[in-house]
């Protein structure tokens, strides 16, 4: 028997989600998160709770805090990470959301507008944490569910912060989508049917470049090799197709070398990726291979009192505590430390926003060899505070104020 995890927010929208899942008898559980960035997050976080124990079901609840405010994609993957834990502990096989019609419009708008090639909005259900996330509510615009909630006089809280246009997603919804509206009232479901049929297309697209990537590259445990003319000779969203494909079969993302290195006037060349892995371009096959000195690279190291002393393979360095005007607030930072080589997909905080740590190396010009043995201070919320003698994350709270420092010397 199916056994459902909805996630409430406590909006309209999940609780006619769970209502209609509860009335189908299906065994249930509500998992809410508190992101805990408004005051009414706790009452909320009651409602709830108590919307739970009203239906007999289990409630399964947390808080998240990030140190450093957190951006809205820390939190996302926070608060799935939390779906899954649940999913994994309690047995459940289906998470539940509430995205209806209305988020899909908005959705396809938000991925036009940021130019990506599969414009294909909201998946309708998709793999996770071993069993599948489902979103049934997807093809039901929000006017029919607050109909809904009103006939069966649900309860149901209003989130503040959805009314601001602080984010695209509330600009998109407040300021463009009422304009289209009012010129075409089917809209929703126009966009709605659309984006399914695209995602048809591209699900058979798919197919068909599996099939491609079978008959033409040479496949192995870490490298693959395929002639570069047979690449040319597919159109441009075909080679999208293949170059996600390989990016999610080898975990690396590669499809802007793929491009930049085919479309080169160079007979050869290199372009690095994030680990140990590199593209290269020669004798008319395009190759990606791993160097394998990322398994060399030397073990994690835990700090938990200052002063230390740090052996990191070839390099020596020390973190104490100073009262200074320079140096990282210890009051920004959560203990204990790691200290680690770079790992796929680490980014650092930074004024402008965040940058990626093998882009970092990249404009540093330290050789690929050398970067597994760069070593990186870690807190334990996993922000990247240091890459030891090449850059600091910048802390603009406190920023020139007199209080106790971290130094990495």
């Amino acid at each position: 028997m199916t056994k459902v995890l909805v996630a409430v927010s406590g909006g309209v929208d999940s609780v006619v989600l769970l209502d209609r899942v509860i009335r189908t008898g299906m065994e249930v559980g509500v998992a809410h998160v508190h992101h805990g960035l408004r005051p009414e997050s706790d009452e909320e976080y009651r409602f709830v709770q108590r919307l739970a124990a009203s239906y007999g079901v289990p409630f399964h609840g947390k808080r998240l805090t990030f140190p450093d405010g957190g951006s809205q994609a820390s939190y996302r993957t926070a608060r799935y990470a939390f779906f899954e834990q649940v999913m994994q502990k309690f047995g459940y096989t289906q998470l539940m959301t509430a995205h209806h019609a209305d988020d899909q419009l908005e959705t396809v708008l938000i991925q036009l507008q940021r130019n990506v090639i599969e414009v294909t909005g909201i998946p309708e259900r998709r793999p996770f944490a071993g069993g599948e996330l489902v979103r049934p509510l997807l093809s039901e615009p929000k006017r029919e569910l607050i109909a809904y909630a009103k006939r069966y006089g649900l309860e149901w809280r209003e989130d503040a912060s959805n009314a601001t246009t602080e984010y695209l997603r509330n600009q998109v919804r407040h300021q463009i989508v009422p304009q289209l509206l009012a010129s075409q009232p089917d809209l929703v479901q126009v966009v709605s049917e659309t984006a399914l049929h695209q995602r048809e297309l591209w699900r058979t697209r798919y197919r068909q470049m599996e099939n491609w990537i079978q008959d033409n590259v040479r496949l192995e445990m870490k490298a693959f090799h395929v002639k570069s003319d047979n690449l040319m000779c597919l159109n441009p969203v075909e080679r999208y197709t293949v170059g996600r494909l390989l990016s999610m079969r080898y975990g690396v993302e590669m499809g802007t070398a793929i491009d930049r290195l085919l479309t080169s006037a160079q007979g050869s060349g290199h372009f690095d990726l994030e680990g140990p892995w590199g593209l290269r371009k020669q004798d008319g096959l395009l190759s990606l291979q791993a160097t394998g000195q990322s398994l060399l690279a030397p073990h994690k190291q835990v700090v938990t009192t200052f002063p230390a002393h740090v052996v990191f393979g070839t390099t020596l360095f020390s973190l104490d505590v100073e009262d200074d005007t320079d140096g990282i607030p210890l009051e920004e930072i959560e203990l204990p430390l790691i200290i680690r080589s770079v790992e796929a997909g680490d980014a650092m905080k930074l004024s402008i926003g965040t940058k990626k740590v093998a882009r970092i190396f990249i404009d540093a010009k330290i050789p690929r060899e050398k970067r597994p043995f760069v070593p990186l201070v870690v807190d334990a919320t996993g922000r990247i505070i240091a890459i030891v003698g090449v850059r600091v994350s910048d802390f603009p709270d406190k920023s020139g104020a007199m209080c106790p420092r971290l130094m990495v010397k």
